[in-house]
């Protein structure tokens, strides 16, 4: 009997972490991008441990994704934020007039769960991932793209 409480408890620790453990949006996104003729920017990668740096002085986990289109003489680059919780997600909006000056129409006094709801439905945000686009001309384009993600 004691062995079967013992198995018991470490299934239930196992369950438990997996439901504690977040789920990556970006690979979606990413493919959502790729479907419409984005590519991966090396460019970017240089900027990734300065942006972890000054994340980590905040606590926050997060990582930079550069996805790139060019299309003639138009280049649309991407940026996604992948942060570990929603949580932090929130704390970099709360705490950025730059963020907040991408991201329109959405307030931050709401609970996190709404707020995430608000800035998907706005295309800003899928899941743990923040997206910021540079090409103010393709803001509905890369919106529209993250609400279809």
């Amino acid at each position: 009997m004691k062995k079967f409480a013992t198995l018991v408890a470490l299934v239930l620790v196992a369950v438990l972490a997996l439901g504690m453990t977040g789920c990556s949006s970006y690979g979606s996104l990413k493919k959502a991008f790729e479907k419409e003729g984005y590519e991966e920017s090396a460019e970017l990668e240089g900027y990734n441990d300065k942006i972890k740096e000054e994340a980590e002085k905040d606590e926050l986990a997060v990582t930079l994704h550069g996805l790139k289109k060019v299309d003639g003489l138009k280049s649309t680059v991407v940026l996604i934020l992948e942060f570990q919780a929603t949580e932090d997600m929130k704390k970099l909006y709360e705490d950025s007039e730059t963020v907040k000056g991408f991201v329109k129409d959405v307030s931050s006094s709401e609970g996190v769960k709404e707020w995430l709801k608000a800035m998907e439905d706005a295309g800003y945000a899928k899941g743990n991932c923040l997206v910021f686009t540079i090409n103010p001309l393709s803001v509905n384009e890369v919106t529209n793209i993250v609400k279809n993600a």
